[in-house]
């Protein structure tokens, strides 16, 4: 059984912050993870091996500061991060505090943190809609002649 694209990003990520050179990575995996050298190779205990490892050697991750984690009743960290991501492609910029503030003006949510799945639904349909809008060509209207 193979590990998760997610899981695969966050070996990759957890080397990059580590500073670790490709020698050292590989020998890692090979070490930590059962004898494969590519993070795509990984099985779950493989993984939680090389992991554990990383973790030793200080990697810590930010996704749950950066999503809130999984809470009952509340937006999901993807619906989060596809926010985030959208509102990116829109603004042209990374600004939590714009992005409350448009969340307040359109759905009467004070931030992020406290979407429900609903909200945040249409704050992504919003948003989707608003970043095609952007990305579309303006044309000129046309002309009507006036007969």
């Amino acid at each position: 059984m193979a590990i998760t694209r997610k899981q695969i990003a966050v070996v990759h990520l957890a080397g990059k912050q580590l500073g670790l050179d490709d020698d050292l990575y590989r020998a890692v995996l090979y070490h930590r993870g059962n004898g494969v050298t590519s993070a795509a190779d990984l099985t779950p205990e493989g993984f939680k091996g090389v992991m554990d490892y990383f973790n030793a050697c200080g990697f810590r991750s930010d996704w749950m500061k950066r999503t809130y984690g999984n809470r009952p009743g509340m937006a999901s960290p993807n619906q989060i991060d596809l926010i985030r991501k959208l509102w990116r492609q829109w603004s042209g910029e990374d600004n939590e505090k714009d992005l409350n503030l448009w969340l307040d003006r359109s759905f009467r949510v004070s931030a992020l943190r406290f979407l429900t799945p609903e909200i945040a639904g249409k704050a992504i349909t919003g948003l989707r809609a608003m970043a095609g809008r952007k990305a579309a060509p303006r044309t000129a209207p046309k002309k009507r002649s006036g007969k």
